[in-house]
């Protein structure tokens, strides 16, 4: 399952997840794989996707030799050498590059921080030099345009700007009356009164004006040049910074930001600044202490590069029987790739070094493809075309399955339908089926599929997950009916507790047999299902791109995640009848400017666009074709 981003250990715990997920957690009982037919006319009954095969892959994919799957590591490439090795037991026809198995294209795993690094900072006290994983750790960086090592230097003074937080709401701002245009800003971590639960900022409970994601985006829209955050004297002095030793990596902010230990601060600031007075001062009465100060500067070297791989989805066919459909296909995907040993997207803090097995997130959903390859050839071929895909990238932001659909094995507009599954593998008696809006003729075909399978099934909103949760997506974008089978989140999700000895394999087996059964009832329809996009509601809001409903503006667009470049947010996809489409704005358009703000990150344009409201007209700048394009967009209500 997707996840875009979150802040650091010991910050408000944010994540922006494409997603909307079950709230109601277990229930029933485990899975009883019938020995029915699925009862496709003309199909002898044959054996059903037996439950302990099935647990089998799931225990080598997820197996500690595997590293947890992660994007551009060996785990990967020796997972999707068993899956080919799987789809070539099975019969299927390569479908690769080459007349292969395997479809490569390259991504960005992340943005590697040199040892080089360097800072120095100067005061009245003198100048000290601070120690990489010692003294400081790089949490944001500026992504280079190259694809080589880049390096940037950064010479400015420093000025102190409390939580770097304005928050007009609360009638607070810690930036009024303070210049920081061109220069680094020193800030505290978390916000004001954060242990009264009278507090304006939610109580004892984070708000937004507390990660970092928004401390880094204030200060960019000031014109601050650089970060240097710090933790305020409630907590203790952060001084190990090994996490960051063992996964030198950081994220994309548009600006450097660096974690620096309070005490070298201190050193160099000197009487200038006593964390201690600042915040019981700010904590009595909501006045902020932003300060100038005097004499104080930082030196800055950051060299990184991009983490750049070659990864592959891997790809089978069984041909269609009919001369006629054989050219139109169902394509039944899986994600196959997962976090590797890294803590970078982890839900569990401090858990980079320590392998995220994946087993129900994808595993669970790549083994169920395998066998339904061996079933699909056991009762024998159908009228359509039957595509096996397990796609990398996924968790990058379902890249597999983008580039895929721009690459398609047999033509992406022949494509009836998709069958996505995606943590399949804790059902424990239900399974949540979503995307039927998109196609309602199938829900007969699922009903049909149902009979014999002890399994409850889910079709309602409620729980599921929406668009831009998985690779269902991609297909969705390019109009082909979608079907996401998921059996919700749970405590182990983007953990290293996600192993297999918690996976329900008879239910795993059965959602498998259920997919199965509906896949090839479609592909022996007489006649393609008509395509009904998806309703606004169900898609995600986490860019402010598309809508769940709800509090806020709607844009109407959904982000491109394949490069992750500094230069713009590139659509994917303009929703139909948005306020974007109705302004002409264009999938593949590059947005530069929202609203007189320029947009180099996603992370620029949701806080530019959570700035507006429904009703507010706001000029964007686009690149088409490399040339600009300005028009207005009128914001709207969410659907």
């Amino acid at each position: 399952m997707f996840t875009v981003t979150r802040t650091w250990k010991g910050d408000v715990v944010t994540d922006t997840t494409f997603n909307s997920v079950a709230r109601s957690g277990r229930l029933g009982v485990a899975l009883a794989l019938t020995v029915a037919a699925l009862g496709i006319p003309g199909r002898a009954a044959t054996q059903q996707i037996e439950s302990q095969t099935y647990l089998e892959h799931i225990k080598f994919l997820s197996s500690d030799e595997l590293q947890g799957r992660g994007n551009g590591t060996p785990g990967l490439e020796r997972a999707a050498d068993y899956i080919a090795m799987q789809f070539r037991a099975a019969g299927l026809e390569p479908a690769g590059d080459d007349g292969t198995y395997f479809q490569k294209f390259e991504l960005v795993s992340g943005l590697s921080v040199g040892t080089s690094n360097t800072v120095t900072m100067t005061g009245p006290q003198g100048s000290r030099t601070l120690r990489l994983g010692n003294d400081y750790e790089p949490l944001s960086i500026v992504a280079p345009e190259s694809q080589g090592p880049a390096e940037q230097s950064i010479s400015a003074p420093l000025v102190f700007a409390g939580y770097g937080i304005s928050a007009p709401s609360y009638n607070y701002d810690d930036y009024a009356g303070l210049d920081v245009s061109g220069k680094a800003v020193l800030l505290l971590r978390h916000e004001p009164q954060e242990n009264d639960e009278r507090s304006v900022f939610q109580g004892r409970t984070h708000s937004e004006h507390a990660t970092f994601i928004r401390k880094a985006q204030v200060a960019r829209s000031r014109g601050a040049r650089a970060i240097l955050l710090v933790e305020d004297p409630r907590h203790a002095d952060q001084t190990d910074f090994s996490r960051w030793l063992r996964e030198p990596q950081a994220e994309e902010y548009g600006l450097p930001l660096l974690h620096v230990s309070r005490a070298s601060i201190q050193d160099v600031v000197g009487t200038q600044l006593d964390f201690d007075d600042v915040m019981r001062g700010i904590d009595a009465d909501l006045k902020p202490r932003s300060r100038e100060l005097t004499g104080v500067s930082i030196s800055y070297t950051q060299t990184l590069t991009k983490n750049r791989h070659i990864v592959r989805n891997v790809i089978g066919v069984l041909r269609g029987s009919d001369p006629a459909r054989a050219r139109e296909s169902v394509v039944l995907g899986a994600h196959y790739d997962h976090l590797g040993m890294s803590g970078r997207f982890s839900l569990a803090e401090g858990s980079t070094g320590q392998v995220h097995n994946g087993a129900d997130d994808n595993a669970s959903g790549t083994a169920a493809i395998i066998e339904m390859a061996k079933l699909a050839t056991a009762k024998g071929k159908v009228p359509r075309s039957l595509v096996f895909v397990a796609f990398a990238g996924e968790e990058l932001g379902l890249l597999g399955s983008r580039h895929y659909v721009s690459h398609p094995s047999l033509p992406i507009e022949q494509a009836v339908a998709m069958i996505n599954l995606d943590m399949v593998g804790r059902s424990n008696g239900r399974i949540l089926v979503s995307g039927l809006d998109t196609a309602p003729q199938l829900k007969d075909d699922l009903k049909a599929a149902q009979a014999g399978l002890s399994i409850n099934v889910v079709t309602s909103r409620e729980g599921a997950a929406g668009l831009g949760a998985s690779d269902d997506t991609s297909f969705l974008l390019r109009r082909v009916p979608s079907i996401f089978f998921f059996s919700g989140l749970h405590a182990d999700y983007h953990r290293p507790s996600d192993d297999w000895d918690k996976i329900d394999s008879p239910g795993g087996s059965a959602v498998a047999s259920l997919a199965y059964g509906l896949a090839a009832r479609i592909a022996a329809r007489p006649d393609r299902v008509t395509f009904v996009p998806p309703p606004a509601q169900s898609t995600s809001n986490s860019s402010g791109s598309a809508s769940s409903g709800g509090y806020g503006p709607y844009f109407g667009s959904i982000p491109d995640f394949a490069e992750g470049d500094s230069n713009g947010v590139k659509f994917a996809e303009v929703r139909e009848g948005s306020p974007a489409a109705k302004a002409g704005l264009q999938r593949d358009d590059v947005m530069t400017s929202f609203g007189g703000m320029p947009i180099k990150t996603l992370y620029d344009f949701t806080f530019a666009l959570r700035e507006k409201k429904p009703g507010d007209k706001v000029e964007v700048v686009v690149l088409r074709n490399g040339k600009e394009i300005r028009t207005t967009v009128e914001l709207t209500n969410r659907p």
